[in-house]
């Protein structure tokens, strides 16, 4: 089995800020291109004052073509005006005839019978004229003017056909660099204020993060220094929550400690008194004291696990010694081996190859893999056997194996049985189930050397518990 690889931070804030980056970018660009397309197609320029209820005011995409051109082109020469027309692109040119004062087209193009028509009738009197050959067909519109060096210019736009959008053709060719600088300067602008979001909230789940395996000395007040805003006041409620766990944490920690060591004292005096009792009994209450014995060792038992249940934070627990995995579970397999053959059992160890040195803090592992051993042990049907495999991974990792073949755990309560006093419905009995501390250690242990503990039932029947740790680097 394989350690899971962690995620990198940005990774784990790549949606939420693309979420907030593309959402405050989205809305602005949708309000720049909305307001853009709004006074392009309604043509809401600098002369929207002036009448528009004349005879020969223009409508359609062929009038704004016509305003934009000469607009244009009245403010230079002819040559310039010629140069320019030259490097239009051709579904402007081919909507519009641009004749000279010799009545050719600046592009050498044949002239059509219908624009001749129309150039005819455009004079300095008559500059305005419009044209409209059938009912259901756009008019011509042909205007005259004077350049900047003095030069005629007949103007005639073509009707474009059926179906050409030619308005927003006209709104791509004169608004894209204005589109684009405006994407680019909302882009920056919603990049910075997502990664200003993000950033608050990235220092609050690390936070969170870090009290989730303990830390609890960890402080966003820092982090929101002179802010009054609602991410600092979430900071310092998240300071105040961390201070509170600490607090409770300590005095549960000191509570659970003290009452086990204040129970042994009257047990001590307890199973003294039931040793003498038993002595003078005679006989007579042999049966009742025995069960007052059973009971009582049950709960010196109880104690005692307790005041080993690993109560350390991860931050002071310190991996200070190393140890040689192979060995380790050689000689418990070695000392469980006579508990097995009294129940028939047979105990499969099957070592990896390499040296498998993992950190450890004393003899906790010892105790952690015993543990599961002897409950495999106590589990596995008779005439069976339990197996102890070691395992190297890629990540230079060790997993430790350890299945029986005994009746399994039930899928809903494979996670529960490492909650402390957590027993299933076939082990209730504390003759057959114990008092479900066992397992509940071995994870603190596991977890406190930085592995993961898990269990599985195999298909052919029997749990199986992994174990992976860290190799020693």
């Amino acid at each position: 089995m394989k350690l899971k690889t962690p995620v990198p931070k940005l990774l784990h804030m790549s949606r939420i800020y693309l979420k907030i980056f593309l959402a405050f970018w989205l809305v602005t660009i949708t309000m720049i291109i909305g307001s853009i397309m709004a006074l392009h197609w309604y043509d809401l320029g600098p002369d929207k004052h002036l009448p528009q209820e004349s005879e020969r005011s223009y409508t359609g995409p062929g009038s704004r073509l016509l305003r934009e051109v000469v607009s244009e082109a009245i403010n230079y020469n002819y040559h310039e005006v010629v140069y320019g027309v030259r490097r239009m692109p051709p579904w402007a040119t081919r909507h519009m005839f641009l004749l000279n004062r010799d009545g050719e087209d600046v592009l050498g193009r044949e002239i059509p019978p219908s624009i001749k028509q129309v150039a005819d009738v455009l004079t300095p009197l008559s500059p305005y004229y419009q044209q409209k050959h059938h009912k259901e067909e756009l008019p011509h519109i042909g205007r005259y003017f004077t350049l900047q060096d003095g030069h005629p210019i007949r103007l005639i736009i073509i009707p474009p056909p059926q179906g050409t959008n030619l308005r927003l053709q006209l709104f791509l060719n004169n608004l894209w660099k204005a589109i684009l600088v405006c994407m680019l300067i909302s882009a920056s602008a919603c990049f910075i204020l997502a990664r200003h979001i993000t950033r608050d909230i990235r220092h609050i789940q690390d936070a969170t993060r870090q009290i989730a395996k303990g830390n609890m000395d960890v402080s966003l007040s820092e982090h929101f220094h002179c802010r009054h805003d609602e991410m600092a006041e979430l900071g310092r409620d998240i300071d105040h929550m961390t201070a509170s766990l600490k607090k409770a944490m300590s005095e549960q920690k000191r509570l659970i400690k003290d009452v086990s060591h204040e129970l042994r004292s009257p047990l001590a005096r307890l199973q003294l008194a039931l040793a003498i009792a038993q002595q003078r009994s005679n006989g007579d209450i042999d049966d009742e004291l025995n069960r007052i014995k059973e009971a009582g060792e049950y709960l010196n038992d109880v104690i005692s696990d307790i005041l080993s249940l690993p109560m350390t934070d991860q931050g002071e627990w310190e991996l200070n010694d190393a140890v040689e995995l192979n060995s380790l579970l050689e000689t418990i397999t070695d000392n469980c081996r006579t508990e097995a053959e009294s129940k028939r059992v047979q105990l499969n160890l099957q070592n990896c190859d390499d040296e498998a040195l993992v950190m450890t803090h004393g003899n906790t592992l010892i105790s952690a893999f015993e543990n599961i051993l002897r409950n495999a042990i106590h589990y596995t049907r008779e005439d069976t056997q339990v197996e102890v495999i070691l395992q190297t991974n890629k990540d230079d990792s060790y997993s430790v194996q350890i299945c029986d073949r005994g009746p399994g755990v039930d899928e809903e309560s494979l996670k529960d049985i490492f909650e402390p006093f957590f027993r299933t419905d076939s082990a209730r009995a504390r003759s057959s189930g114990g008092y479900g501390l066992g397992l509940a250690i071995a994870q603190r242990t596991v977890n406190l050397h930085g592995g993961k503990i898990t269990a599985h039932n195999q298909p052919q029947g029997g749990l199986c518990v992994a174990i992976e740790l860290p190799g020693a680097t």
